[in-house]
């Protein structure tokens, strides 16, 4: 078993770690003289401050068991933000973002240029996460050419090429003092080569503009995609096997109580935990819950429009008897 205390800096007096955000992500953030010898009982990444031996200077990002290493004082760099995401399994890349209501967002991958406009996004699956804020990626565009209209294979390079770590873009948002270990390198790597063939698959289904919401639910879709960061701050990711066994049970239990017709009490705890799950399993899956509802909701008003000329929802025998 590894040593914690082994090549740890002596703690400071009061020198305790910190939670913050870096993007989407938790952090704890640690002063000078923070060890790993007495790491946090909160169940997030590590930010510490003590460098790794380069030889030229330079500290490096390492991923170690205990989480991240990072100097302290880096904290808000695009590199610290590379890292986190790579540990995560997330992509990270270099885009001009366009925000609208309802939680969507637009990325156009145009190319750098100097004094560059372009920002850091992290995509989770179907979301996609600038300035820490969770949004629907609905449109994603390279010089204003829709990849949608691209076969797969060149929208999977374009998207490469915006998520290399070596382009101008990466190079310029970096810290010059600052470099991440091979490992995590290796981690982004692996992370982006997995992610981009399924984001670049689902951007057909997703180029529509979903700006324009005829529910008038954009703001409750967009308290729903907040609520799903959060539970994946609070619940993690499970494995889908294990995951989707405890969902069943919940969902069993939530099925024998309204038979049994007991109180709505216990209606309400047993749908709270299948609400609950409902959004662990879209984090584990990685897929954006509000986007896939809003959908969902939107297609059965236009179907009931196209049968009835009007919306009809569906009426129990109870109110009808």
């Amino acid at each position: 078993m590894r040593n914690p205390a082994a090549n740890a800096v002596p703690r400071a007096p009061g020198a305790t770690p910190l939670p913050a955000r870096v993007g989407p992500y938790t952090v704890l953030v640690g002063t000078e003289g923070v060890s790993e010898a007495a790491p946090s009982r909160t169940p997030c990444v590590t930010i510490h401050p003590r460098p790794e031996d380069s030889g030229d200077g330079t500290r490096r990002i390492r991923r170690v068991p205990s989480g991240l290493v990072v100097p302290g004082n880096l904290v808000q760099d695009d590199l610290v933000l590379r890292a986190v995401a790579a540990l995560h399994g997330d992509v990270t890349l270099y885009a001009r973002v366009d925000t609208g209501p309802g939680g969507v967002c637009r990325i156009d991958l145009a190319p750098h240029a100097p004094g560059c406009t372009r920002q850091l996004v992290v995509l989770r699956g179907t979301s996609a996460f600038v300035d820490g804020r969770p949004y629907a990626l609905t449109h994603v565009t390279d010089d204003g050419r829709d990849l949608s209209r691209l076969p797969d294979t060149e929208r999977i390079a374009r998207l490469q090429e915006a998520a290399d770590p070596a382009s101008p873009c990466a190079t310029a948002h970096a810290s010059g003092s600052t470099e991440l270990d091979p490992l995590l390198e290796r981690a982004a790597a692996l992370a982006t080569r997995l992610a981009l063939p399924a984001i670049a698959a689902s951007l057909p289904n997703q180029a529509r503009d979903a700006h324009a919401d005829a529910l008038g639910i954009g703001t409750a879709i967009d308290s729903l995609r907040d609520l799903q960061h959060h539970a994946h701050h609070l619940y993690g990711r499970l494995e889908p096997e294990r995951a989707l066994s405890w969902f069943l049970e919940e969902l069993g239990e939530l099925a024998q109580a309204m038979r049994r017709a007991e109180p709505s009490v216990r209606l309400e705890e047993e749908l709270g935990q299948v609400a609950a799950w409902c959004l662990c399993m879209a984090n584990i899956a990685r897929v954006d819950l509000a986007g896939a509802l809003s959908r969902a909701m939107h297609e059965e008003h236009g179907r009931q429009l196209r049968k009835y000329g009007a919306l009809r929802p569906y009426v129990s025998y109870e109110e009808v008897s």
